[in-house]
Formats: structure tokens, sequence, C-alpha cells
């Protein structure tokens, strides 16, 4: 008996040691509910993403020990920003992965594309192994068949900036071209995509076993992540669940049909709508062109008119000389006291006195005034950061205030975050608050 009772201790000490040993990985499927993402002609963001990352989570679960996955989101739940770096944050995770899909303008525009955050004072270290992961995360999208690499890119986006872990958002494809659609709407395209971030995930596991990343490694993978894995040196190889390749092989025939078939209808509309495109630019150049006539004839009207009246309008416009002369003068003068207003509100701006503000979106290039991303916004501003455009909006002393403003321009852009600056500098909330102290 006494045996037995020492063999019990035995084991639960075991257990318990190894238990503890267990680390915590947040997967993140980007948006949800009533937040649905980028929008296509087959499927929404939200649940592609959903897909994939539950698909990541079942593989980890099943290929990789001593890790727990927790998931921001199992359904079609919204969920803030704040809200899915609090889970990671509450949970002690020591990885945070957010899967997102992409949307363009240009319709031809495609491929992955991973991000990391520049701009984490509270992580130090932890940015090499977010760097890493994304590399690896590129490596193997062009393994798994995706030739379209957009690379690895630092970027202030709100989930990195505010975990505690090294944390990676990834671009999986665009759901506005038609042929990365189909194949991100796919039971076999999410399952590709997931096999290759799982991938990645157990590289990353191995590589940074030690606590921390070579600079030599990093190096070497921001050299070569554009280039696919040699089959002979893949020492991570793609996981297939036997299980399902007799139905996932059946149902990729009848995709492709499906596919092939939306593309061609989606031909036919294109063609109808160049056509509908090309009549209506016909008619606006006859309409152009008969306004131009009608100016022309104006004009000469008025050419005629004003030299008959010219003898008539020479002590008018003697009279009107002065009269502009003295506004003018008032005009000058006002403007001089504007400028003075002006140069005293850049002073008070320009002051080291810490303000916070909202960054609507980061954009490749400079908007102008009403541009339609601005969303009827007005009095943004627009801060030049690493060749993009930073859309600055509001301005208050108050986190409290800005904080709540937050909530109503989440309505309109959900991905909108608080940052702060001092004078021209921009600063991280957390110095903004520990100045305002």
């Amino acid at each position: 008996m006494k045996r037995i009772c020492l063999l019990f201790a035995f084991l639960v000490m075991v257990f318990g040691v190894y238990g503890a040993k267990k680390v915590t990985w947040v997967i993140d499927a980007g948006h949800g509910g009533r937040d649905v993402g980028c929008e296509g002609k087959l499927a929404k963001e939200k649940d592609i993403t959903l897909a994939v990352a539950k698909e990541v989570g079942r593989l980890v679960q099943k290929h990789i020990s001593g890790v727990r996955v927790v998931y921001t989101r199992e359904k079609d739940k919204y969920l803030s920003l704040q809200e899915r770096c609090d889970i990671a944050n509450a949970r002690g995770a020591t990885l945070f992965i957010s899967i997102h899909v992409n949307s363009a303008a240009n319709h031809f525009a495609r491929g992955t594309e991973s991000f990391y955050a520049t701009n984490v004072p509270l992580k130090g270290t932890q940015a090499g192994k977010s760097e890493l992961l994304a590399l690896l995360l590129q490596r193997q999208y062009l393994s798994h068949g995706r030739v379209n690499s957009r690379g690895v890119k630092q970027r202030e986006m709100y989930v990195c900036e505010h975990t505690n872990m090294p944390c990676v958002l990834t671009e999986i494809g665009f759901i506005s071209n038609f042929n990365e659609e189909a194949y991100l709407h796919s039971k076999d395209g999410q399952k590709e995509l997931a096999d290759a971030i799982y991938n990645a995930l157990a590289e990353w596991k191995d590589m940074t076993k030690n606590g921390s990343v070579s600079k030599r490694d990093l190096q070497q993978f921001r050299i070569t992540h554009y280039a696919p894995i040699k089959k002979a040196a893949n020492t991570t190889t793609k996981v297939a669940d036997t299980d399902d390749e007799e139905a996932e092989a059946k149902k990729k025939a009848e995709a492709k049909k499906e596919a092939e078939a939306k593309k061609e209808a989606e031909a036919k509309k294109e063609e109808e709508a160049k056509k509908e495109a090309e009549a209506k630019k016909e008619e606006e150049a006859k309409k152009e062109a008969e306004a131009k006539k009608e100016a022309e004839a104006k004009k000469e009207a008025e050419a005629k008119k004003e030299e008959e009246a010219k003898k008539e309008e020479e002590a008018k416009k003697e009279a009107e000389a002065k009269k502009e002369e003295e506004a003018k003068k008032e005009t000058e003068a006002k403007k001089k006291e504007e400028a003075k207003k002006e140069a005293e509100t850049k002073k008070d701006t320009n002051s080291k006195k810490p303000y916070f503000a909202i960054q609507l979106m980061n954009s490749a290039t400079q908007l102008k005034d009403g541009d339609y991303r601005l969303k009827g916004y007005k009095n943004v501003r627009q801060i030049p950061s690493n060749g993009r455009f930073k859309v600055i909006y509001g301005h208050s002393e108050s986190y409290k205030d800005i904080k709540n403003e937050l909530v109503q321009v989440r309505e309109t852009f959900p991905e909108a975050f608080i940052v702060a600056f001092s004078g021209d500098k921009q600063i991280t909330t957390a110095e903004a608050l520990q100045q305002q102290k």
C-alpha cells in the first residue's frame, strides 16, 4: 500500500511538471459578427479567416506537443481589437498570430504578405521572434504553391503593438482577385493555407526553443524567404490527413469546375461593363463637345458686348480700381491677422504637452480632401511614415475623451486605434499617459 501511494505521488509530480511546461498560442481569426471584413463575389473575409484559423489550431493540437491553442473566436462573433489583445495578454500567451484576407481596388492584385510591429517598447528582443515567424510564413506559402509573395513588412498594426508576446498579422490572399477568391473560398485552398501556417509555426517553435533568435538566422531568412523550400531540405513536411484525402480530391475537381464557370460569367460581366463604360464615355465626349461650342459662342457674344461697352466701362473701372485697392489693403490686413493667429495656433500645437488622436488608416499615397476612403471624415492630418501616410483624426489631451470618440469612429473604421503625440513627434500612449501624471 505504501509503495502504491509513493508511486501515485511520483506520477502526480511528473504530470504536474510536464503540465506546467505547456505554453499557450493564440490564433486570431480576423473580423467576425457585424464586422465582415473584405467582401468578394463568393465569400466574406470573416468566414475564410475562421475556417483557416480552426484548421491551423487543429493541426497544432494534433501534431505539436506542449502547446495549448486558444482561439479569439470559434464562431461568427464580433470582437474589438483590444478584446483580442486582452485574451492573449490575460492567458500569458507566448505567441499571437492573426489571420486576415486582403482586398484592393486593383483586381489584379494578388499574393500573401505578413506584418510585424515596428514600435513595441514592451517586447524588446521579442521583435526578432515576430520577424522570424513572418519570414517563415512567407517561405511556407511559396512552398505550398502560393507563387506570389508580397514579402515581410513592418507596420504599426494594433494587435501587434498591444500584445505582450511575439505577434504576426498575416494576409493569406486577395478576395478582390477572382482567381484568389475562388482558392480562398475552396476547402482545398483553406486546408493548403492552414498546412503552410502550421509548418511555419512548427519551424518557429523549433528555432526559438532556446529562448532567442540568432541574428545570423534572421539575416539569412531576410535574403532567402522569397525562395520556396526544396523538398530535400524540407524538415517540416506538409501535413496530410489521410482520412480526408479522398473526399478532398473529389471536392477539388468540383471546385475547379465551379471556379471556371464563375470565372467565365465574370468575364462576360466585365466585357458588358466595358462596353457600357465606352458608350457612356462617347456620350460624355459628345456632351462636352456641344458644351464647348456653346461656351465659344457665348464668349464671342460677350466679346462684342464688351467692345461696345468699353468706353462706358472705363469710368466704372476707374471707380472699381479704387475700390479694389481699398479692398486689397483690407484683405492684406486680414491675412496678416489670420497669419498671426495661425502662428499662435501652430505654436500651441507644437507645444511639448502630449495629446491623443485616432489613426484611421495607413495609406500608400497621400489622400485628397473628399477622397472616398476617408468616408466623409474631414480635418484629417496625414503624417509621412516609411514611404506611406498615417491618416490621423481628432485631437484631445484627455485619453478618456479620445477613447470615447474612438468608439464612434470604429463604426466606420473598425481598425482605427489611438495614437499619441508630443508636439510633432509621435510617442506611445503609455509615454503620453506617463507624461501627463
